[in-house]
């Protein structure tokens, strides 16, 4: 009796004991004409690269019809036989189909990204570690040797150089790992790098999946479900001046179990001239590929019929975009404008960016002086002087007053201009359909808490 063809599909499977996966078996029909007179196994594996041209298969194609829908399947049945001179490997590797819905980085013990540290840096799968089998110089090398020496030479140095990388691959993510471990590898479009790590940890007797069409289906994806799927969400915006926490507002309500993206987080920028973020130590924002990434991983895992929180934010969060949907649905959705007091306005934004007080009191003189062109060199000098005097509270509130609050209400309007009365120009009061507004009196914990709980029990509804 020929055996099973086994393919996978990355859908989870609560009755599965020991995996997460779920599994579709799919019986090879005896060849009826039984010319396997030698009582070869017939095998539907997929071959190593090697023996493809030199294996022998024939497929046939039948037609079956559903009882219940109606609709024909095309079934392929392959019976394939491994001439005797080529070794049956066996399925060892299967494959991890990121464009499934089902698709989670997250049920994997690693995802591997054996793609260069540029690469990586670039963008990645979320979770994802830097595993290079080559670096970006040899790469390099070897790209060229392959285009102006000879591509044999350079397949020779790549196996070399990759034999190499592989043992420092396993000795610093794999030695101390159980056999238990599930693993996901992928590079750029699911080859020869990303084979040559599956196959060594398959033959180990790790759980082994690898991505076909690797990162560059991955990309293709997100910016499909950035696109299409985005679109079916609906948002609540939780918007304010500078320094009213809304950040802090954010928070309380993840806390309580809403669907909140932060933008602010995953940009690595708090949204302003000043907002450089000194957690990741000024190196700059992440691209706009790592960003798109971060954004579709935590949307993917919302429940379309809930709201999602989300902070007010203008197109552009520093250096990288809202994708074009998203910002879309958001102008659509209602919002909740919150107000808190200067003085607590003020305390906010000290705590907040501290590090201009302390260590990087230079860096804000120079990003002062950006905006000259847009509040004047006198206005400029004043603040200058202030920060000279430490005299931080009134520094705070000046800049506050006589530029983010002033940025704030033009940005408003371009962003929100339905929240607007069209002639007056003047804001449209929550019965007149505009936003509505929220004022707390004070930063404490409670005082936020509660305020999430009176706004998820008015919009977290499901519909």
């Amino acid at each position: 009796m020929a055996p099973s063809m086994t393919t996978c599909s990355l859908s989870s499977s609560s009755s599965s004991s020991s995996s997460s996966w779920s599994w579709r078996h799919n019986r090879i029909g005896n060849n009826n004409n039984n010319n396997n007179n030698n009582g070869e196994r017939n095998r539907a594996f997929l071959l190593p690269w090697w023996s493809r041209r030199a294996a022998t298969t024939t497929t046939k194609t039948t037609t079956k019809t559903t009882a219940s829908s109606g609709k024909e399947d095309v079934l392929r049945r392959d019976n394939f036989t491994y001439p005797p001179e080529y070794l049956d490997l066996g399925p060892r590797i299967k494959k991890a189909l990121v464009e499934s819905n089902e698709f989670d980085p997250e049920m994997y013990d690693l995802v591997c990204d054996v793609r260069s540290p540029s690469e990586y840096k670039d963008d990645h799968v979320p979770f994802a570690i830097s595993t290079p089998v080559l670096s970006d110089q040899q790469r390099e090398e070897i790209g060229t040797m392959y285009v102006q020496v000879d591509p044999f030479e350079a397949k020779k140095l790549g196996a070399k150089l990759t034999s190499e990388n592989l043992s420092k691959i396993l000795e610093e993510h794999f030695l101390h790992l159980p056999k238990t471990t599930k693993v996901c590898v992928y590079c750029f479009r699911g080859g020869e790098r990303s084979l040559s790590l599956a196959h060594v940890l398959s033959r180990i007797g790790f759980d082994v999946s690898y991505v076909p069409g690797g990162y560059k289906k991955y990309r293709e994806t997100t910016l499909k479900y950035l696109k299409e799927e985005a679109a079916k969400f609906r948002y609540h915006v939780v918007a304010g001046k500078t320094g009213c926490a809304k950040g802090k507002l954010l928070d309380a309500l993840e806390k309580r179990g809403a669907q909140v993206i932060d933008l602010e987080r995953f940009a690595e920028h708090r949204g302003s001239v000043l907002g450089e973020d000194p957690e990741n130590g000024f190196v700059g924002q992440p691209s706009q590929k790592m960003f798109d990434s971060r954004l579709a991983h935590k949307m993917r895992k919302f429940d379309e019929k809930r709201v999602i929180f989300v902070e007010g934010e203008s197109s552009m969060i520093g250096k990288v975009q809202i994708p074009t949907m998203t910002w879309k649905r958001m102008g659509e959705g209602k919002a909740t404008i919150l107000s808190i007091p200067m003085e607590h306005r003020v305390k906010w934004i000290r705590q907040n960016y501290e590090h201009f007080e302390t260590t990087e009191v230079p860096r804000l003189l120079e990003k002062l002086q950006v905006l000259e062109k847009r509040v004047g060199n006198e206005r400029v000098n004043q603040w200058r002087s202030l920060v000279a005097e430490k005299k931080w509270d009134q520094f705070v509130e000046e800049i506050l007053v006589h530029h983010y609050d002033r940025a704030y209400d033009q940005a408003s309007k371009r962003s929100r201009p339905n929240d607007f009365d069209e002639e007056s120009g003047e804001r449209k009061g929550a019965d007149q359909g505009g936003a509505d507004e929220l004022f707390l009196e004070n930063l404490e914990e409670q005082t936020y808490d509660k305020a999430a709980e009176d706004l998820m029990e008015k919009y977290d509804k499901v519909l």
